[in-house]
């Protein structure tokens, strides 16, 4: 999830999001100290709608440990998400999720299969919300190729390589 850092206050950021996020809420933020990329721990102290471009939006209040003095105004927020596999083809899977992700949200999945540990990046390419399950979604998600690995992803190799023994 992408936010935008708006302030500083102390040893709080203000950030503006897509997405409204509990009270309380620990997070990893991703942000960018000239050119290093640094991941802050934060907490939501507070989430609050705001009307921006006439879009419903979120300002979210995140206490920081340590300074952030020198963080640039861009961050990316990290959100870990516990899903299940419940389905896999050679271009994606459909995961379930106890958290609705917008599509067009990118991430990197972890697996393990076996007790060993694959991971790859995807894309969400769309959410929907189950019926008479309370916060449960399906996401479907496809397969990128951002990184440039020699063998191509592990994730992805690992599962067509399951498909074809299946």
């Amino acid at each position: 999830m992408d936010v935008i850092v708006e302030s500083r206050d102390g040893p709080y950021l203000v950030a503006l999001s897509d997405a409204a996020l509990r009270t309380g809420l620990s997070l990893l933020l991703d942000v960018f100290v000239g050119a290093d990329r640094r991941t802050l721990p934060v907490t939501v102290a507070e989430s609050s709608p705001v009307i921006q471009a006439g879009l419903v939006r979120y300002r979210l209040r995140l206490a920081t440990v340590g300074s952030c003095d020198e963080i640039d105004p861009d961050g990316l927020l990290v959100i870990e998400t516990p899903v299940r596999v419940l389905d896999m083809s050679q271009n994606g899977f459909l995961l379930e999720a106890g958290r609705q992700s917008a599509a067009g949200t990118a991430g990197v999945l972890r697996v393990d299969v076996n007790g060993r540990a694959y991971e790859g990046e995807i894309r969400v390419a769309r959410c929907s919300r189950l019926e008479g399950a309370a916060e449960r979604h399906h996401l479907g998600a496809e397969c990128l190729r951002t990184r440039r690995v020699p063998h191509g992803s592990p994730l992805r190799d690992a599962f067509c390589a399951m498909l074809k023994t299946a």
